[in-house]
């Protein structure tokens, strides 16, 4: 392994010993060897501490981190990323899987065009065994074995809009951000971007990569997001926020501002001329106060703005989504 790999991979896990072999070998299998691996566990209690030293004593590109308490998914996200060394970075789950030449394939769009943030590819949703979801493109639904839908669109699955202020109102409009988020990022643009914020979350950090330079995007399915019964999208709001942060967290009307506020200060950050600049702005005002984004915040309803459950009888767990039903899991973590 080279003193300074090109690219650095941040793989946050806790208690990920299902899945986090396989993980993990997939990118030991890269066609591009140039990379460090770096495992931050969070306190994990089951064998995953073991899985990732195995794979220490196996391969020197693997480097293992464990933390004494749980931090959070956010920080421990945030610490892969300040322990990186590579010029690139990629955001790795331990359950979702990865084709040989997903690096490859990346390194090579963002090193033929330095103005670019991100490189990412196609998506392919899978369920425990491995196997792809079954897909209703027409509705923007997968559904897993168990009937369980998913509102996944893939709408940011394409090659975006050259003019920043399109791409970046493209991803305020989606409804998904997995695949972006756990592409190839220049780690010069995650510094910048300061990493993952709990009002933001994802979709903050893609909208401003979008702001600070093109994306490169790859038609081929080369990343698999998994999809099982501990998967954040059949978590609660408060779940997921406990998850994300390692303590209690309550969902708050203020979370709205902060989040607003987040991605107006991403704006504000950016290289850019006036007009683009002020097209930025408009397109945040319009992605706040969206139709739909307002029905959700004074209206009762299974998922109000920006994701957060306002109402007390909402703030109960929720039984399993069907494919019969009306309303469908959400991503969670993207909403802004």
């Amino acid at each position: 392994m080279s003193v300074f790999p090109s690219v650095s991979i941040g793989l946050p896990v806790f208690n990920g010993a299902r899945y986090l072999r396989e993980a993990i070998e997939d990118f030991l299998r890269q066609s591009y060897r140039d990379f460090e691996l770096i495992i931050s566990d969070n306190a994990s209690t089951d064998e995953t501490e073991a899985i990732a030293r195995e794979m220490v004593a196996l391969d020197e590109r693997v480097r293992y981190v464990r933390n004494e308490t749980n931090i959070g998914a956010l920080l421990n996200s945030n610490q892969a990323i300040e322990l990186a060394a590579g010029k690139y970075f990629c955001l790795a789950a331990h359950d979702d899987r990865h084709a040989p030449e997903f690096l490859e394939r990346l390194v090579a769009a963002l090193d033929n065009d330095p103005a670019a943030s991100l490189a990412y590819s196609r998506c392919v949703l899978i369920d425990e065994a491995n196997q792809p979801l079954q897909a209703i493109p027409e509705r923007g639904l997968h559904i897993t074995p168990d009937g369980r839908a998913v509102d996944y669109d893939q709408k940011l699955e394409r090659s975006l809009p050259q003019d920043l202020t399109h791409r970046y109102h493209a991803v305020l409009q989606s409804n998904d951000v997995n695949a972006p988020i756990h592409g190839l990022f220049r780690r010069s643009v995650l510094e910048r971007v300061g990493g993952h914020q709990f009002h933001g979350s994802d979709r903050l950090i893609v909208a401003h990569a979008a702001l600070l330079g093109s994306f490169k995007y790859i038609a081929e399915p080369l990343f698999s997001f998994r999809v099982h019964a501990e998967s954040t999208f059949f978590m609660t709001r408060e779940e997921w926020a406990t998850r994300e942060t390692g303590e209690r967290r309550d969902a708050s009307p203020m979370a709205t501002l902060r989040t607003f506020r987040n991605f107006w200060k991403a704006v504000g950050n950016a290289d850019l001329n006036f007009a683009d600049r002020v097209a930025a702005y408009v397109a945040t005002i319009g992605y706040a106060a969206r139709p739909a984004a307002i029905r959700r915040a004074l209206l009762p309803s299974p998922d109000n703005y920006f994701g957060w459950k306002r109402w007390p009888w909402q703030r109960t767990a929720q039984p399993p989504v069907r494919f019969s039903d009306s309303t469908f899991a959400k991503p969670r973590g993207t909403h802004a």
